[in-house]
């Protein structure tokens, strides 16, 4: 029931030539109009625009199936078939959250796998914006250069426009049609111009417009309607009356000719009515109703309330229950007798559409209709008029019947409607965290609006939803001081999740660890997705204030306890940011595998209709990946995931992927020597915080610019110009060695420290080491510890104080060898070398040494006594292959990183086994670590 109602939504069947199903089948040809809605289809978009009762849906539908066969009765239409997407919609559809998912829904009736990734970001707790979401649907589409999987351009056809009022679906339909993909054709059919930029699109000739005065029956199109379709015979005199007095206005012809049957005196009644169409309506349509049985006219007004019919809602709102059915009697259907079952209300359908009294079928197997708006409303009009006292009781049946059959939604709604607010506050509670991971936080907070406070009141759950909805809209004030004013004795888990969700987003790192703990400690233990939720924000708090072991466990738990919940994206966020964590300790090693676990929670498995391709959230564990690349100097793999990362970012509107990739980016940049690709990922990543006002991260790129600037030689050799910039950074930054530190900051306190030591003060950069040092060591982070030391090396050698300088190299290069630190060392640069230098020729760390100088290209001669001990010494090749087998890669993933084939993978693996004298990969790994080959 719930896949059907949705379907309603999607798609309008098109005019197929059966003559059993009304006038929808026995349309009027209009070869001119649809003559003109193919010509329009290379451009961007057409625009059918007229007030209601002008035929739009009933056109549109009959070009569909001109489009989707080629055919216009017996002629070629030009071109190929286009399949069509159809979005009918209607009040409910102006959540941002609510028209993306359906019309990722509709889309999908066409590719099945477009705009997948989309619906599962918008349920995610921190769901993209709408300008990103969208960007990653055209992404999607653009994938499939040419259409659908058959090749075919399709045309996206949004019905009923007029019903959206919000500004954001409206700005997003203009990001849409500016960022159109060319193999898709826009149409939007509504009863007013929509505030989109159609002067634009005229000016560029990429709008097709049709409107009111296209669309008006002409003369001869009007004899045929009322004479061949409605079967009237009238004379060529009384038709053109007819059309003058409704000057071609196709809801008033119908209108006219059901009012018109069985009448003698035709042409008395065809000078009885002239005036507007507001009072030509009001004539016809209590004509029409008249015209029916007391039955039918039953059903017409109590049914006008439903947006969509099948035959038991119907019956439910009628209230013809199974206590009043009785046995059916003899199952034969008159529209003269009172209904008595379910049977009877879907047979009332099949009767009006055949008698062509305004439904409109939904569904190809004619369970699903709608009436005519312009019908509904005027139904709807007289049914307040007539029996205004007994709306709110159809509106309970309704939501009674919804209820029953699980759509808490519309049940809701129908309450609204229904001004029973104990019952809808009842339904929305049951409801509203759906809605919150569905991202549908508008349609939320204005249902919540619309309850009285004092059944809110009487509901504290219910405020606790709203603080959500605005904390996750960003309202953060305001929904703390919601929270302030309720009462919430017995929420305290709750309460204290939305706090924590807050204070991480403030960036309140020691609040959200508090909260975060208060709320777990509260929180059922069946509540896995908002406890999964909380151990996220935990973990997240504590990476943010790095401390990657209290981080690491949180982030643990949170994964499991997404898995249980169902719930990949926190699954594979909390693995990600576990691996980040891990990164940060120093376990380059358990990171990569963690990442790599990563990836395989946001892999579908096969047999999905959509292969191995992960999800655009899996960009995060892309990142994660290219920073152990990096390390180890693998410049080619590192490459490959940071640029994985970015496509996925894009595509998913991920800002914090992208601008953790495009720093990086521009230190792969820049370890290769391209200076400029490197200063070119820099400003993206800068364009993008500016954007977002992401002034923290404005910060952080302004830092990794003046490493790019230090990091082009000895500070003797660095030129003037790149020391000067690098100092005017330190200068506006405002930074000293005295500040207060943090983890956050502390990039740019080294890049400080790089700063001062090129400006010949390594004593103010040892005072600022120090700190920094004891911070990291108090903290377990090891990566930092390493760099801090190293730093430490070159200002003691800055002092010509190579004894302190050797000490703090060598307590480096303990930490750093057996995890395998590469680029930590080798973007210091040219003074680094010379230390190295000194440290080898002292005996320091003389293999780990010797491959650093490597590194640097120098020509070191390796004397290592393990490699000695081989009877054939490792290929560099083998020993890459060995260190990707110790971080626990496949061979598939191996001749990814590498760039070979497998079968190159399994000789390499074949080699590194006889010459360890191993026979599988785990002696391998435990051989390597002894010979210290890791």
């Amino acid at each position: 029931m719930k896949t059907t109602l949705l379907q309603t939504k999607l798609y309008i069947p098109p005019a197929q030539p059966d003559p059993s199903i009304g006038l929808r089948a026995r349309l009027v040809p209009r070869p001119r109009l649809i003559e003109r809605l193919n010509a329009g289809l290379d451009r961007k978009m057409t625009l059918v625009s007229a007030p209601a009762g002008f035929g739009k849906t009933t056109l549109l539908s009959e070009w569909i199936y001109h489009l989707e066969t080629r055919f216009f009765g017996k002629n070629l239409v030009s071109g190929s078939p286009r399949p069509v997407a159809w979005l009918s919609l209607d009040e409910g559809d102006n959540d941002p959250a609510r028209f993306l998912a359906y019309l990722v829904a509709a889309l999908q009736t066409v590719e099945p796998d477009v705009g997948a990734d989309v619906l599962t970001a918008l349920q995610s707790p921190q769901p993209p914006s709408v300008e990103a979401a969208l960007t990653a649907l055209i992404n999607d589409i653009v994938a499939v250069p040419q259409g659908d999987r058959k090749g075919r351009p399709y045309v996206l056809m949004l019905d009923d426009y007029h019903l959206i009022a919000a500004r954001p679906i409206h700005d997003a339909l203009t990001f849409l049609i500016e960022h159109l993909p060319p193999q898709m054709h826009l149409v939007i059919a509504t009863r007013a111009d929509p505030p989109l930029p159609l002067a634009r699109l005229r000016g560029r000739n990429q709008l097709t417009e049709l409107h009111a005065a296209d669309l008006r029956f002409t003369p001869d199109e009007a004899a045929a309607f009322l004479n061949q379709v409605m079967e009237l015979d009238l004379l060529a005199e009384d038709v053109a009356a007819l059309e003058t007095r409704t000057e071609g206005w196709i809801a008033g012809l119908q209108m006219a000719a059901i009012s018109m049957r069985g009448r003698k005196d035709v042409t008395a009644f065809i000078r009885a009515f002239t005036g507007s169409h507001r009072f030509i309506l009001d004539y016809l349509v209590e004509e029409v109703l008249d015209q029916q049985s007391p039955a039918i006219q039953e059903f017409l007004l109590k049914t006008s309330i439903l947006e969509r019919m099948t035959g038991s809602l119907c019956d439910a709102v009628l209230s013809k229950g199974a206590e009043e059915q009785g046995s059916g009697g003899d199952g034969v259907f008159s529209p003269a007798l009172p209904l008595r079952t379910s049977a009877d209300s879907q047979k009332t359908l099949e009767y009006l559409e055949h008698n062509n009294l305004f439904v409109v079928p939904l569904d190809d197997e004619r369970r699903w209709y709608r009436y005519h708006r312009l019908f509904a409303d005027l139904l709807r009009q007289r049914l307040q008029q007539a029996q205004a006292d007994l709306v709110p009781t159809l509106r309970r049946r309704a939501s009674e019947w919804y209820e029953q059959y699980g759509l808490i939604g519309e049940a809701a709604s129908h309450a609204l409607a229904a001004d029973d607010f104990e019952r809808a506050a009842r339904l929305i509670e049951q409801t509203a965290w759906k809605m919150l991971t569905r991202g549908e936080m508008t349609t939320l907070l204005n249902w919540l609006g619309a309850l009285p406070d004092e059944v809110v009141r009487a509901r504290p759950r219910l405020d606790v939803f709203r603080a959500w909805a605005l904390t996750l809209t960003s309202q953060l004030d305001h929904a703390e001081l919601r929270l302030q004013e309720t009462d919430t004795q017995g929420l305290e888990g709750e309460v204290a999740a939305v706090r924590a969700y807050a204070a991480c987003f403030r960036g309140d790192v020691t609040r959200a660890i508090e909260l975060s703990r208060q709320a777990l400690e509260h929180l059922p233990e069946e509540g896995l997705f908002l406890r999964s939720l909380m151990a996220l924000n935990l973990g997240n708090a504590y990476w943010l204030s790095g401390n990657p072991a209290a981080a690491g466990q949180a982030l643990t738990k949170a994964a499991a306890l997404g898995q249980a919940a169902g719930d990949i994206y926190l699954a594979m966020i909390a693995t990600s940011l576990l691996g980040q964590a891990q990164e940060m300790a120093g376990q380059l090693h358990q990171a990569v595998e963690t990442y790599r676990q990563a990836l395989q929670l946001a892999t579908p498995s096969q047999g999905e209709g959509r292969g191995s391709r992960p999800v655009l959230f899996a960009g995060l564990a892309h990142l994660g990946l290219a920073g152990p690349l990096y390390e180890w100097n693998d410049l080619d793999g590192a490459m490959r995931q940071v640029m994985r990362a970015i496509e996925l970012g894009e595509r998913g509107g991920s800002v914090s992927t992208l601008q953790g990739s495009y720093t990086t980016l521009a230190q792969v940049c820049q370890a290769r020597g391209d200076m400029d690709g490197a200063l070119e990922a820099l400003h993206q990543a800068e364009s993008l915080a500016r954007k977002h006002d992401l002034i923290h991260v404005i910060g952080l790129v302004a830092a990794f610019r003046a490493r790019l600037w230090l990091a082009q030689g000895d500070p003797s050799t660095i030129s003037g110009q790149a020391i000067a910039a690098a100092s005017r950074w330190a200068q506006e930054s405002g930074l000293s060695a005295d500040d207060d530190l943090s983890y956050t900051g502390e990039i740019g306190h080294l890049t400080l420290a790089q700063v001062l030591i090129a400006q010949g003060m390594p004593g103010e950069a040892l005072r600022l080491l120090a700190r920094l040092l004891e911070a990291a060591q108090t903290a377990g982070r090891t990566g930092s510890v390493i760099e801090i030391l190293a730093l430490q090396a070159l200002a003691f050698q800055a002092q010509s104080d190579l004894e302190r300088a050797l000490s703090a190299l060598e307590q480096a290069l303990s930490l750093a060898e057996p995890e395998g630190f590469v680029r930590i060392f080798l973007d210091l640069g040219e003074p680094m070398v010379r230390l190295l230098r000194r440290a080898l020729s002292q005996g320091i760390a003389p293999n780990y040494v010797a491959r650093l100088l490597a590194a640097f290209g120098e020509e070191v001669e390796l004397t290592s006594p393990a490699m000695e001990s081989l009877i054939e010494p490792l290929s560099e090749r083998e020993l890459e292959v060995l260190r990707l087998i110790a971080a626990g890669l496949s061979n598939p993933e191996i001749a990814e990183e590498l760039v070979i084939a497998v079968s190159t993978v399994k000789s390499h693996t074949n080699h590194i086994y006889g010459k360890l004298g191993v026979k599988n990969r785990t002696q391998a790994v435990a051989r390597a670590r002894e010979l210290d080959l890791l």
